[in-house]
């Protein structure tokens, strides 16, 4: 640390000894220039009849330099102005020893305002005046000791008001953080949630419009081929039963984000039934954050749809087991048609998210996800969700077995 840096102030407007704690400004001038008054006032009520000139004079500049710095002067001028003080009061002291008052002062006030070391040798300004004017006037040394005494007890003074600041600042810089830091959780909070929103929002949209445009193609294909009107009212009531659903899935999505769902299974059953796939459930239900259960509901119907699209015809079936520590859901389909073909249309609709969609999904749930070709030329999606702390057990017997 450099000289100059230390006789930098680390107070704007450090103030007279302990009135530098008081917050408001008037009122911090309007009690230095108090002190003022009553050290003057007591200073020259104590002067001999004839004190001579240098205790009036230096009773002067010590007002002057109190004044100064009730003015707020700023930068190095403050060590210039607090060594004056320190020094005049040493220098009345020689004829009046309550002019060590203004020798108090200005040892706290540096010591406010500076480091220790810088606070030392301003302080050390009023023994050395006190030894210099005491040589001229006599006796000496005299009062040199309560002139160093009552320097310590101002940089004492001044070094606890020092760390009685310093601790304010930091304690309101940890606030100001602290809030920063909720400010930024609640925002990251709300953008999660948002993309949260927009994500359920894009997987029931897509969904919904993938399934319808699925339908939309069986109706087309029933109507050229001139089959019966039964089987056309059948498609087309098919088509009802998917906007349907859609917009239950709607409703459970918007449950879901609340922290409410329906059981499992039962959504998945019902998926099922929509796409004509087998369905096969393993162990005791139970019951299972809203969650973990929106992201297997959104995996098989992605693997369902997938499935209508890419492999048309062939045996697709679902499988949820609800194991002692988690739940496992698998879809897979047997190997496809080569004659059976998707119109180009149906095979652009969708998402686009595909398996990263899913995986994301999963591992934002803790859970792992697999999924690849099966060795007679199927597909096979499998994901596994451990149950987390506080969910329910058994719902046929409340145990978890």
């Amino acid at each position: 640390m450099s000289i100059t840096s230390r006789f930098r102030p680390a107070a704007e407007h450090p103030g007279i000894g302990l009135s530098g704690m008081i917050p408001d400004p008037r009122a911090r001038a309007a009690t230095m220039l108090a002190g003022l008054g009553v050290s003057l006032w007591v200073n020259v009520a104590a002067l001999p009849a004839a004190p001579g000139i240098v205790a009036p004079v230096a009773m002067a500049v010590a007002a002057v330099a109190w004044l100064v710095l009730i003015g707020g002067t700023r930068g190095a001028h403050v060590a210039a102005v607090v060594a004056v003080l320190c020094a005049a009061g040493a220098v009345i002291a020689v004829t009046d020893i309550n002019g060590l008052i203004f020798t108090g002062v200005a040892a706290s006030t540096a010591a406010v305002a500076f480091d220790p070391v810088a606070a030392l040798v301003l302080s050390m300004a009023g023994p050395v005046a006190y030894c210099l004017a005491a040589v001229a006037h006599g006796p000496f040394p005299g009062r040199l000791l309560g002139t160093a005494a009552v320097a310590l007890a101002g940089l004492v003074a001044g070094a606890s008001r020092r760390e009685i600041d310093q601790r304010a600042r930091h304690s309101a810089l940890v606030a100001t953080e602290r809030r920063r830091a909720e400010v930024a959780r609640a925002e990251a909070e709300l953008a999660g949630e948002r993309i949260r929103l927009g994500r359920e929002l894009h997987d029931v949209l897509a969904h919904t419009l993938g399934a319808l445009s699925i339908q939309l193609t069986a109706i087309d294909t029933v109507a050229r081929k001139n089959t019966p009107r039964q089987n056309l009212i059948t498609q087309i009531e098919l088509g009802h039963e998917l906007v349907s659903t859609g917009l239950d899935e709607a409703r459970q999505a918007v449950r879901a984000l609340r922290g409410e769902s329906a059981p499992l299974a039962a959504r998945l059953e019902r998926l099922c039934e929509l796409h004509q796939a087998e369905f096969e459930v393993d162990g005791n239900q139970r019951e299972f954050d809203a969650d973990s259960t929106l992201a297997l509901y959104r995996l098989t119907q992605e693997a369902l749809t997938n499935a209508a699209k890419h492999a048309p015809g062939t045996r697709v079936s679902v499988r949820v087991g609800f194991g002692p520590r988690d739940v496992t859901v698998q879809v897979s389909n047997t190997s496809p048609d080569p004659v059976l073909d998707t119109p180009r249309a149906l095979r652009a609709s969708g998402g686009g998210f595909g398996l990263k969609g899913m995986r994301e999904r999963v591992e934002q749930a803790g859970g792992e996800l697999q999924a690849g070709p099966t060795p007679d030329g199927g597909w096979r999606v499998a994901a596994r969700i451990p149950y987390r702390q506080g969910d329910l057990g058994d719902r046929s017997n409340g145990s978890d077995r």
